[in-house]
């Protein structure tokens, strides 16, 4: 009868564990499924932001994020230089205010990974290198179909995945890292805030 007894009790207990784990790996914040879905779901990000190059350089300024294919990052002074992305291009307006901006396509740019209308982490084939702590998760991301135009690396954290900063890694090997602080989501962000031709159009009107 007592064996019988400590039997039940182990099968009890282990069908308390499973349970138990199973709702741990359900939770995990940081799965690439939930990670997917937040950068799927993020539409409006705003943020203040210090860049840090590999040389050591330090600059600030404000970021903002309108997904898919949109982004905004203003430096402060003394820097002041304003940097667009939208239509497919990145565009990058020196502090002198020269009309002209130097452009690139985004699609030769890691940070296009995750402006795409739908990030799919599990299926897409982008994940280069994926790690997780109860605190943290860290991303590589590389493009297959141009792996030689470097990678971004996306650090979340948070009870729930948050981005928290971003290193993007040029094919020459230099790198740049933004980390993020005082993250708001608004719920719209002005469309004209990201218009490269609008941003021409008003240096060329410039007194």
């Amino acid at each position: 009868m007592q064996v019988e007894m400590i039997k039940i009790l182990l099968k009890i207990k282990l069908f308390i564990v499973i349970l138990t784990i199973g709702s741990v790996l359900k939770a995990d914040p940081y799965s690439l499924a939930n990670i997917s879905q937040y950068l799927t779901n993020l539409k409006f990000l705003k943020a203040d932001f210090l860049q840090t190059s590999a040389d050591g350089a330090a600059s600030s300024g404000a970021i903002l994020i309108k997904r898919p294919g949109r982004m905004r990052f203003e430096y402060y002074k003394p820097d002041k230089t304003l940097v667009l992305i939208s239509s497919g291009a990145l565009a990058i307006f020196d502090p002198k205010g020269d009309e002209e901006p130097i452009t690139y396509p985004i699609k030769n740019n890691p940070i296009s990974l995750v402006l795409t209308g739908e990030v799919d982490l599990l299926n897409s084939g982008i994940v280069e290198n994926y790690a997780k702590s109860i605190a943290e998760a860290v991303l590589t991301l590389r493009d297959p179909e141009r792996p030689k135009r470097g990678s971004i690396a996306l650090v979340f954290t948070g009870a729930k995945p948050e981005l928290k900063q971003f290193t993007i890694k040029n094919e020459n090997g230099s790198s740049t890292s933004i980390l993020l602080n005082d993250i708001e989501y608004p719920k719209k962000i002005n469309e004209t805030l990201f218009s490269i031709s609008l941003e021409i159009n008003k240096r060329k009107n410039k007194d």
